[in-house]
């Protein structure tokens, strides 16, 4: 698990980003013309995770295998700073479509508002897809769970 001073490095790494322009399928990039870094909402968190301490999972996870990957936090545990919060699908309850972390107080952040038609800088500026936070993990149906990141190395 991350130790309390690279989950701290993890929230300070994703709020680094804030107003990030959103973009599918992004993880991390820049935009040649502003320099912005671009992301999705799985690229922010395995891009940050690279950043800080961990593997680069940037190939290779997406929701579905950050779910399934990650260690899940139960019920009744409370949820920890750096924690990812996971959203399904309306189609499929056991479809994670959504990432974001847990900054602790109810609040999350991440990369929202955009979707498979999110591409251009454009379309991002027109859908308010960015780097936001939220009040509550809540602010979208489809809450699956929390799961927690593994320790690099």
């Amino acid at each position: 698990m991350l130790r309390p001073t690279q989950r701290t490095a993890f929230v300070a790494t994703v709020l680094s980003q804030m107003h990030a322009p959103y973009r599918w399928g992004a993880k991390g990039e820049r935009d040649g013309v502003t320099q912005q870094r671009l992301f999705d909402c799985s690229g922010l968190v395995t891009w940050a995770l690279r950043e800080v301490c961990g593997p680069d999972w940037r190939g290779s996870h997406n929701t579905d295998r950050l779910w399934a990957d990650c260690v899940r936090v139960s019920p009744g545990e409370a949820p920890k700073p750096g924690d990812l919060v996971l959203y399904h699908s309306k189609a499929d309850p056991s479809d994670p479509e959504h990432v974001m972390v847990y900054l602790g107080d109810g609040l999350v952040v991440g990369a929202a508002g955009g979707g498979r038609r999110t591409l251009t800088l454009e379309d991002a500026k027109l859908a308010d897809a960015r780097v936001k936070v939220f009040q509550t993990p809540h602010y979208r149906p489809g809450f699956m769970g929390f799961a927690r990141l593994p320790l690099a190395g």
